[in-house]
């Protein structure tokens, strides 16, 4: 991969992912809080995305790699239900991205093994069984864009780039557009509608982050391998309790 003068490794690159999130979640909690805190949230569920599917293409064991985000996912849905019984809020704790990012590493798989097998009759049915599955994650069709996007043209950068931003800008411009029956199609396009309602093609400010990615782990150890795994669900929660005791 060509290096640029300024690189990041795969856990400066998270860790930037990580200060993003906590930035979009406290807007979340706390509305009070400027709105362009949510802009630059935009930016970090794209840069794991990214990682994950870079870590596919590194990990020894895929199979154990999509268990353990799944696994994440479901700890943390049980972590999250018992706190809203607990706290009840009218604020909820929804997010859960550990589930798209591990049905994107089974969607990666599977994909790979009908590459590989040319096994259609498996592997068709199964890979439509994870799209689907994806569309009732958090990440939604975003999530399945970019895990297709990442994987496809990971070693083709220029692709890679024009794709994301074709697949991040398409949903924003197509939700003004509106129809009614008969043939009544309307199309209401608006400042407001682009910064205000609906700002998630922002993500396509995350592409300079895949341009600096140097392709190297950074930090090898055991507490940067489990970084994500608690940073993750932890900082929702605590950020849960503050807006239950605060606002």
């Amino acid at each position: 991969m060509k290096r640029t003068a300024i690189s990041l490794t795969n856990f400066q690159l998270k860790c930037i992912g990580a200060l993003l999130m906590v930035m979009d979640h406290l807007r979340a909690f706390f509305p009070a809080l400027p709105l362009w805190f949510r802009y630059l949230g935009r930016l970090s569920a794209p840069i794991f995305f990214f990682l994950t599917v870079e870590g596919f293409f590194h990990t020894s064991n895929r199979g154990r790699y999509a268990g353990r985000l799944l696994a994440g996912g479901f700890i943390m849905a049980a972590g999250s239900r018992i706190l809203t019984h607990l706290f009840p809020s009218d604020i909820g704790l929804y997010n859960n991205i550990f589930f798209s990012l591990g049905l994107g590493v089974a969607l990666m798989s599977a994909w790979q093994q009908l590459e590989e097998t040319g096994d259609e009759q498996l592997f068709k049915p199964v890979l439509f069984l994870i799209l689907l599955a994806m569309l009732l994650t958090e990440a939604n069709i975003y999530g399945i864009m970019m895990v297709l996007v990442f994987y496809q043209f990971r070693e083709r950068k220029e692709l890679l780039a024009a794709f994301y931003i074709l697949g991040s800008l398409i949903p924003s411009l197509l939700s003004p557009l509106s129809f009614k029956p008969p043939l009544n199609i309307t199309y209401n396009l608006s400042v407001e509608q682009f910064l205000v309602i609906d700002y998630q093609w922002m993500m396509v400010f995350a592409v300079p982050f895949f341009s600096l990615y140097n392709g190297e782990l950074g930090s090898r150890s055991p507490q940067a391998k489990w970084f994500f795994y608690i940073f993750y669900p932890a900082h929702l929660w605590i950020l849960y309790l503050a807006s239950y005791w605060f606002n």
